[in-house]
């Protein structure tokens, strides 16, 4: 009874250790374009030459302002000398305007700076381009100011670290840096603003220039600072200070109901049921003391065809210092819109922009950009179903061995499904040798059901070093007709936290995605707020798919008896020269034998194995695959 009761203990402990997760990123990676990017387009700054800037110096991010190799987005946008920080619109809670640059631990192709858990120091620089001061005095006022938020839907930076700005004098001798203004870590619940003054004749001269830097953790993405709103102009008088501004704040990222993307053959069958009713945008007015009347609508473009919808109704006066919603008529009156279905047989991308008057500072210096007035987004209909915006503001997982989730998805019709997209982000270890199984269920009454697919190849988690959020492609064995409502995902080999990419700007997690804690547990919906970055991928009209099926693997293994009982007998229809492992597995990813192969035969003793399938493996020294088949243990 004793030990039958210290069993139940350790059961119940395991239990209630076992749990879904949610993580801070160490590290995030992104491949396809998202209906939520933050675009680049290409502005004229009329203060933008050859030489230094003139003031005023003046950046909200709604628009790239980085260094760019690309030919279509001229010099003249350029702000900034640096790449490694991270213009985006969707690691900040509510900033000043839409758009803001972000300070982490990770380079400018969204990896850590040092991959060790301890690493610590100097990471993210944002440094202006050289602007000229010469001919100012400090008694011209001129200061330096700015918006900061600690976290965000990041991770909050910690007592140690610091956000830091930095002066830099043109005659500064050895080492012309000097430090302005810094901040210890924490998490602010909005955005605060920062006044410097430039008032040492040090720096009032041509080629001053200025720097945020972020000290941090330097193994992920970790420590947020997201900065907002900067402005360098003469005649500030911080007392009282006050913009001219009515902006967006937040990014819409789709006009359908409950998607951000969506196959287009799907979408075809019936348009208008796909469709929002209505949407609303957030807007603020920066100003203490001015009201503005605002009028708003949005377009939506295909090629050379561009619909406009202005809304008559949201003609308002806006009080100083105000937030406040405007609201769409989408698929109602008066607007009834619907993407046009027959554009396109097998794919369409739309782009979707709102706007309001231009009201706001320097905007008449930003021709033709849609700048914090506007809001663009691309509507993408591919082949796969999307329910987040293609961004990971922090990781999930779960830390169990045998740990299942899967993602419910309503299909608008019959079709074949081919994989998943998923979007995998290390933290604080790389797990590219971790395996996972891939599962695809029916449904059983709002929950998980059924296997509509036997799959056996063990995948592991595949990062991008090269850009921020890739998906990894994950092909099912074999492809499988579905239709109605079906649930994807995938079991664990181990209790090793595989951290999925977790969107926080979408919430889609409460009423679709579910997890079980590991074999002969039930189902559980997750309480985790936002949408885990899993995404089914179909036929979807397509005759040449991007996610072709691999060429078979070139070596050949007979196991022999199948179904064996005390021995199994491998052998390799071809010598075997360089050594490999072989390896048994049971369905939950767990490795049961393993041993060395060379020459054409070995012998696996699975005598003290429980009856039931198994999955064989033969692989090199550093883990490629080169074999997989199916053993049946009786």
């Amino acid at each position: 009874m004793k030990y039958l009761a210290l069993v139940c203990l350790l059961l119940l402990t395991l239990l209630t250790k076992a749990q879904e997760v949610e993580h801070d990123l160490i590290f995030d990676a992104p491949r396809f374009e998202q209906a939520n990017e933050l675009r680049s387009f290409p502005p004229r700054f009329t203060n933008r030459g050859n030489g230094s800037l003139t003031l005023p110096f003046f950046d909200d991010f709604s628009t790239f302002s980085q260094p760019t190799d690309d030919p279509e987005i001229p010099v003249d946008m350029q702000r900034w000398s640096d790449l490694g920080a991270y213009i985006n619109c969707t690691y900040a809670i509510d900033p000043p305007t839409i758009g803001t640059v972000t300070l982490d631990g990770l380079n400018l192709n969204g990896y850590p700076y040092n991959f060790t858990p301890d690493a610590y120091g100097p990471a993210d620089t944002l440094t202006s381009l050289p602007i000229d001061l010469s001919g100012f005095s400090p008694e011209d006022q001129v200061y330096l100011t700015f918006f900061y938020q600690g976290g965000g839907y990041g991770n909050s930076p910690d007592p140690q670290d610091s956000l830091v700005v930095e002066f830099y004098a043109p005659i500064g001798g050895e080492d012309p840096w000097f430090h302005a203004w810094s901040i210890p870590g924490e998490e602010t619940d909005g955005f605060q603003q920062v006044f410097i003054p430039v008032d040492d004749n040090l720096f009032l001269d041509d080629g001053f220039r200025f720097r945020f830097r972020n000290y941090a953790t330097l193994s992920g993405n970790l420590d947020h600072w997201n900065i907002d709103y900067v402005f360098l102009n003469d005649n500030i008088d911080p007392e009282n200070f006050d913009f001219f501004e009515v902006a967006f704040v937040n990014c819409p990222n789709t006009l359908l109901q409950d998607y951000t993307a969506m196959p287009w053959t799907h979408f075809q069958t019936n348009p208008p049921q796909f469709m929002r009713q209505n949407i609303s945008t957030l807007q603020r007015n920066l100003s203490n003391t001015q009201a503005d009347n605002v009028t708003s609508g949005f377009k939506v473009a295909y090629e050379d065809q561009v619909d406009d919808f202005q809304n008559d109704f949201s003609i308002v006066v806006v009080q100083p210092d105000e937030t406040f919603t405007t609201d769409y008529a989408i698929n109602s009156a008066p607007n009834d819109f619907v993407f046009d279905a027959s554009v396109s047989d097998t794919t369409a991308t739309f782009e979707v922009s709102f706007y309001e008057d231009k009201i706001g500072i320097l905007f008449e210096e930003k021709i033709g950009v849609p700048n914090n007035d506007s809001l663009v987004f691309h509507q993408v209909f591919q082949n796969y179903y999307a329910y987040d915006d293609g961004s990971a503001e922090r990781g999930y997982s779960l830390n169990v061995p045998g740990g299942r989730v899967a993602m419910q998805y309503s299909i608008a019709g019959p079709d074949t499904i081919y994989g998943i997209f998923v979007h995998f982000t290390p933290i604080q270890s790389d797990n590219s040798l971790e395996n996972f199984i891939l599962r695809l269920y029916g449904n059983n009454g709002g929950q998980p059901g059924d296997e509509l697919i036997e799959n056996f190849q063990f995948k592991s988690p595949v990062y991008f070093t090269d850009t921020r959020n890739t998906f990894a492609y994950y092909e099912f064995d074999d492809p499988v007709e579905v239709d109605g409502t079906i649930y994807i995902g995938f079991v664990q080999d181990s209790e090793t936290e595989l951290n999925i990419g977790l969107d926080k700007n979408t919430n889609a997690n409460p009423s679709r995605l579910y997890y079980q804690l590991g074999l002969g547990t039930q189902w559980q919906q997750s309480a985790i707020q936002g949408s885990l970055m899993l995404r089914p991928v179909f036929k979807a009209g397509m005759t040449n798919l991007w996610n072709g099926i691999d060429e078979e693997m070139p070596l050949t293994f007979t196991l022999y008896p199948n179904p064996a009982s005390t021995f199994v007998d491998v052998q390799s229809e071809a010598l075997v020269t360089e050594p490999l492992i072989i390896a048994l597995r049971d369905l939950s990813g767990r490795e049961v034998i393993q041993k060395s192969f060379s020459g054409r035969n070995a012998r696996m003793d699975v005598r003290n194995l429980p009856a039931g399938m198994y999955l064989f493996e033969a692989r090199s020294l550093t883990g490629e695959l080169r074999f997989r088949d199916k053993l049946i243990k009786r």
